[in-house]
């Protein structure tokens, strides 16, 4: 609970407490992707109205508008980028295979969105989870401010309550001249943000977790 919905509340002593229950440093590891790739589905599926087209006994899920979203820790003025760090990445090789190429497949490509739309909604979504180390620092990126920018408002959004999305939130980006294809782009790249933060997070505390 406590890596999607603040992920920046994980502890090292929260993640041995995994150790604890019998879980090794391999399922520790595979369980944090698991985690994270749903902060990426559910996000997808928040955006773009996916439901249901099978049959399931399972009860409707309807989330409660009402609930709040946790609050942001405020972004340092002058965050300690990278300090030798690195992004913490999966020691399972197949895991990290297909991270990364599904990484540089959201992030890299320079079509149906720029590199550098990619990379603001990026930074926004990295910012949403408390990832400063992904977030560019304050002032680096250019542009409108969050209230002229439909990019910034929409990555907020998905980021911090995708329960709340709704099918205006896709039609303020047609109005803004993206083509359908970049609304699908629009959505992974702050949806796999999202993932890609909370699983550097999950692994920088399980790194750091005491020994069992």
């Amino acid at each position: 609970m406590t890596l999607t919905a603040r992920p920046w509340a994980l502890t090292p002593e929260a993640v041995a407490g995994a150790g604890r229950h019998g879980l090794d440093e391999q399922q520790i590891e595979a369980s944090i992707a698991v985690i994270s790739m749903f902060n990426y589905f559910t996000r997808v599926a928040d955006a773009t109205g996916i439901e249901f087209d099978y049959k399931t006994p399972l009860p409707s899920f309807e989330p409660d508008l009402r609930q709040a979203a946790a609050p942001r820790p405020r972004q340092p003025s002058s965050p300690a980028r990278g300090a030798g760090r690195g992004r913490q990445r999966p020691r399972h090789e197949p895991l990290l295979a297909a991270w990364e190429s599904w990484r540089a497949y959201v992030l890299e490509a320079d079509k149906p969105i720029s590199r550098d739309e990619r990379r603001l909604l990026a930074s926004i979504a990295a910012q949403e989870s408390g990832d400063w180390e992904g977030a560019a620092p304050p002032g680096e990126l250019s542009g409108p401010a969050d209230s002229d920018n439909p990019l910034i408002r929409f990555a907020r959004k998905l980021s911090r309550q995708p329960w709340t999305m709704a099918a205006s939130d896709l039609a303020e980006l047609r109005a803004a001249g993206y083509s359908e294809d970049a609304l699908l782009h629009i959505v992974s790249v702050v949806a796999h943000q999202n993932a890609d933060s909370r699983l550097d997070t999950g692994l920088r505390a399980a790194s750091q977790s005491p020994p069992r």
